[in-house]
């Protein structure tokens, strides 16, 4: 993975980052966590637990402690203002309550969770990805916040089913964030052009321009083996009209390679492969790298999240004033769906807390947290980056009443990208299961096939065979079923008839590169 966090969930966000970096997302790092090493350590537990009772009465407590976890660590002003509303639960609970709210960043959380659950003092709740909280409730150590989330019938889409695992929801959805299309409007117009992409065909013409009638790049987004490459490459699946998963009847399926998923694969290679709108160097690039050429006022387009926004708009660059930030423009489907990132609240079972709490008490935190009202606390200082995961969290600041330095325009264009999102492993099947956040840590978000296809001249149709397999096998070991392995090459010729004119390169829409014509 690379060196910068994304993001959440977002998030989807997955990279570790300092203040000034983004597009964080609660899925960083997640080659650190592995949920067989968290089994074996559960297995443990009840032997070792004198050590553990030990463990969880260091430093003593008193009645009414709580703490909570969470990651948001990365913008100052945005984690002062959530320290600060999680601290007025104090007076919001009907009940003693003394509240400590401790910052963990990314790519140290998982190591710090195993070691709290080891010890049995983990915190009351936790931020976490709903991932993170299927796998975890699992193995018995999360508690289920179903009741609570029946409460409102008002979720998104992607969030509604996000954490739901054997009838149960796991993850109460904190807020989500989603990729949006940067579009930098001088370059565009030196280029000929005075208005943002529509579709995809629009957004590769226009890019193209850039790169006949200008020094400039037409496209960026992360090229290398990278979090945030995957989560772009899952967007254009699903525009295509696909998903890396399904599951039918008790089974799950893996459609990594199928014929959609080989499109999408040889759509994104494209950039560089035939349409030379990408930058140099491109395969090598990490979203870190992608968002600096941007920001250097050298590229016309790039898809990224929210955080990019919200520092171009509070340190007042150049490149902040000739911005556009639009919806995803729309794909072979006629659909804007982009990736979701983004965050739960999870609580721990009260056997694994460092402070004995009623669960109610858990709950009633959680949903203090997620009330519009209370929202409002903390959703201006983190404009642009979190968005709301139902239709009541619409009301509040900054979305009906903005006192932040993001122009208006970029605010409603991020709420419309809200409403129509998917998620890898999810969005497909449309629930959860242990081993999806393994998954996606252990592949780096599936770039894994894009990346020797683009850094590595490997042939397309067997990189994305190669990566599905590696996921049939992972899975083949987590359930009571074998999945098998895959030994047919997908064919263009089988993917949904709305994909043949890029295949084709019928009338105004590009041909995609296809290396085995």
């Amino acid at each position: 993975m690379s060196g910068k966090a994304t993001a959440g969930s977002d998030s989807d966000i997955d990279r570790t980052r300092d203040a000034s970096a983004s597009n964080a997302d609660p899925r960083e790092d997640e080659d650190e966590y592995s949920r067989r090493g968290f089994i074996e350590t559960a297995g443990t537990m009840a032997a070792a637990g004198a050590t553990a009772g030990l463990a969880g009465c260091t430093g003593g407590t008193s009645e009414g402690d709580f703490l909570w976890w969470t990651m948001r660590g990365y913008i100052p002003e945005e984690e002062e203002a959530i320290k600060d509303t999680a601290a007025e639960f104090e007076d919001w609970y009907d009940g003693e309550v003394n509240l400590t709210t401790k910052v963990v960043t990314w790519n140290q959380v998982f190591e710090q969770w195993m070691s709290a659950i080891q010890g049995r003092n983990t915190p009351n709740v936790s931020e976490m990805a709903n991932e993170h909280a299927v796998d975890y409730g699992s193995s018995g150590v999360v508690q289920p916040n179903t009741e609570l989330f029946e409460e409102y019938d008002d979720w998104y889409d992607t969030p509604s089913f996000w954490g739901q695992y054997e009838d149960e929801i796991w993850g109460f959805p904190w807020f989500i964030e989603v990729r949006n299309l940067y579009a930098n409007m001088d370059v565009l117009d030196d280029a000929g052009h005075d208005s943002v992409p529509e579709t995809w065909e629009e957004m590769v013409t226009m890019a193209m321009d850039v790169g006949d009638e200008t020094d400039n790049v037409g496209f960026v987004s992360s090229g290398s083996q990278d979090t945030g490459t995957g989560q772009a490459l899952y967007g254009v699946t699903v525009q295509s009209g696909g998903s890396f998963f399904d599951h039918d009847g008790d089974q799950w399926s893996v459609e990594l390679d199928s014929p959609t998923s080989l499109f999408s694969h040889l759509w994104m290679a494209s950039f560089q492969e035939e349409w030379d709108i990408g930058p140099g160097g491109w395969a090598g690039m990490n979203g870190t790298d992608a968002e600096q050429l941007y920001r250097g006022g050298d590229v016309a387009f790039m898809i990224n999240s929210g955080d990019t926004a919200n520092e171009m708009a509070s340190e007042g660059e150049e490149v902040g004033d000739v911005t556009e930030l639009t919806p995803i423009p729309a794909g072979p489907m006629g659909t804007n769906t982009a990736f979701m990132g983004g965050s739960c609240l999870s609580a721990f079972e009260s056997d694994y807390t460092q402070h004995d709490v009623d669960d109610e008490k858990s709950m009633a935190f959680i949903e203090y947290m997620t009330l519009p009202d209370t929202m409002e606390g903390y959703f201006p200082e983190a404009a642009p980056n979190f968005l709301p995961v139902r239709e009541a969290q619409e009301e509040i600041q900054p979305f009906t009443e903005n006192s932040t330095d993001i122009p208006d325009e970029w605010i409603d264009a991020r709420l419309e990208q809200a409403e129509d999102t998917a998620r890898y492993g999810i969005t497909g099947p449309q629930r959860n299961a242990p081993f999806l956040g393994d998954l996606e840590g252990t592949m780096d978000a599936y770039s894994v096939a894009i990346s020797a296809i683009l850094g590595a001249d490997e042939d397309p149709q067997e990189a994305v065979v190669s990566q599905a397999n590696k996921v049939r096998e992972t899975i083949s070991d987590e359930v009571e079923y074998d999945l098998g392995e895959n030994t047919d090459p997908p064919d263009l010729d089988d993917a949904p008839d709305e994909l043949q004119a890029w295949i084709q390169g019928d009338g105004s829409t590009p041909q995609i590169w296809d290396p085995s014509e």
